[in-house]
């Protein structure tokens, strides 16, 4: 059977997608390259937002549209959260919640009998070499998540915080990176909630550092309460990106507690201040989000201020939509769409300044890029620090590290010269 994948939200649902692409050809089954030859559409959705819900739902009908004999199997959030809804999507024939999501394999074979191959079961292969037309392999290390934050749904969606065991996590690090990735992410819902017997996400990183021949590891999101100190000093391993994470989702105090975020703007402040002087040349990155309700005119202000004086090397901008089941959504004072949107291009402007400006700060240097594809005649790839560099080169850049040297700011990141490949 032929499969296609759609991802839709997180690095998590990307991780998840990864490890089940390979779980299917393991077991005797091809990817797809497209709907028009797929047997099989598996989706996975994501519902933090309401435009994530609508692509869910888009993204379903799309492939009965292009292959009307194609069956559709939708897993992911919006399957967890709405699955009545889910299971009404026209062109869906399977609705899987994430808490069965590990056994889709299992699943889809008994729902569709014909599709089982005829090899039978599983092969006994971990993890088969998939190229995903990127440099990276996501590694899930955790998932779910005990926060009450007034906004999200993810606890409802994912359940209750569970990490893997270490030594799982490890093995499946080591065999990706001897399978030629030249980056390995570790992802999860709040990686810095992991913990498997004892040991946190400082025991989990120095594992991998010390057990295994990754080139490059990177880390997802950490909260900004649970930063482990002892973490800072691992970044004296080059192979460990510079390159945190932190969601801030709000620089007004006010709209934090709202929020119940438990943290207060300057202790965020405080906090990058902190992981700059450990660790130079290091991009912290975040989630901000506009017009949550009771969100003033001087809350905004406030908020727009804090990012600006912040200079993140890349704030993810959301505007803030309702969504059902969270505390958020029956709060009173909802900002209206037409203020919502006017904010969203105040503060789209201002991080994309911050952008720009930890950019040129590094004009001139000479970065190791994990390239990941070549577009219109260019080589896209990205430095430890989180850097998008453009370069032309006659080499066959993708999947390798290979140093350039940072010319020009351009939109989404920096011209660069490339050098020759050194391979994973």
């Amino acid at each position: 059977m032929r499969i296609y994948f759609t991802n839709l939200g997180c690095k998590l649902n990307q991780a998840e997608v990864e490890k089940l692409s390979r779980r299917f050809v393991a077991a005797g089954h091809a990817l797809a390259a497209g709907l028009d030859e797929a047997d099989l559409h598996v989706i996975n959705s994501c519902t933090v937002t309401h435009l994530a819900a609508r692509d869910s739902r888009k993204a379903a009908r799309r492939g009965r549209r292009e292959n009307p004999r194609l069956r559709t199997v939708l897993t992911g959030c919006m399957a967890t959260a709405a699955p009545a809804e889910a299971a009404r999507v026209a062109g869906v024939d399977l609705v899987v919640a994430n808490d069965r999501k590990d056994d889709l394999l299992e699943i889809v074979h008994e729902a569709f009998p014909k599709s089982r191959p005829d090899a039978g079961g599983p092969l006994p292969i971990p993890y088969v070499p998939i190229d995903f037309g990127r440099a990276r392999a996501l590694v899930k290390v955790e998932d779910g998540c005990d926060m009450r934050c007034a906004f999200c749904i993810i606890p409802t969606t994912r359940g209750r915080q569970r990490s893997r065991r270490l030594e799982d996590v490890t093995a499946e690090v080591r065999a990706l990176a001897a399978g030629g990735y030249p980056e390995i992410v570790v992802t999860g819902v709040q990686i810095s909630e992991y913990h498997d017997e004892g040991r946190r996400l400082y025991d989990l990183v120095k594992a991998l550092l010390e057990e295994t021949p990754a080139p490059r590891l990177r880390l997802t999101s950490i909260a900004p309460w649970k930063l482990d100190r002892r973490l800072l000093g691992l970044w004296r391993d080059s192979r460990l990106c510079r390159h945190v994470h932190m969601s801030l989702q709000s620089g007004s105090t006010a709209t934090l507690r709202r929020m119940r975020r438990p943290y207060t703007a300057g202790q965020y402040a405080a906090l990058v201040d902190e992981i700059r002087a450990a660790v130079p040349g290091v991009a912290v990155t975040a989630d901000v989000i506009v017009g949550f309700p009771g969100e003033t005119a001087a809350e905004f202000a406030e908020s727009l201020d804090f990012v600006a004086r912040l200079q993140l090397a890349k704030p993810h901008v959301f505007t803030y939509s309702p969504r059902p089941g969270t505390d958020a959504a029956t709060l009173p004072d909802q900002v209206p769409p037409a203020e919502k949107k006017a904010r969203v291009a105040q503060m789209l402007a201002v991080a994309r300044e911050g952008e720009h400006a930890f950019y040129r700060r590094h004009l001139g240097a000479t970065l190791e890029v994990a390239w990941e594809e070549k577009k219109d005649g260019r080589w896209s790839g990205l430095t430890d620090n989180y850097i998008r560099v453009f370069a032309e080169s006659e080499a066959e850049l993708a999947g390798t590290l290979a140093p350039a040297t940072l010319a020009e700011v351009v939109e989404g990141g920096a011209t660069g010269r490339a050098s020759a490949p050194r391979r994973s």
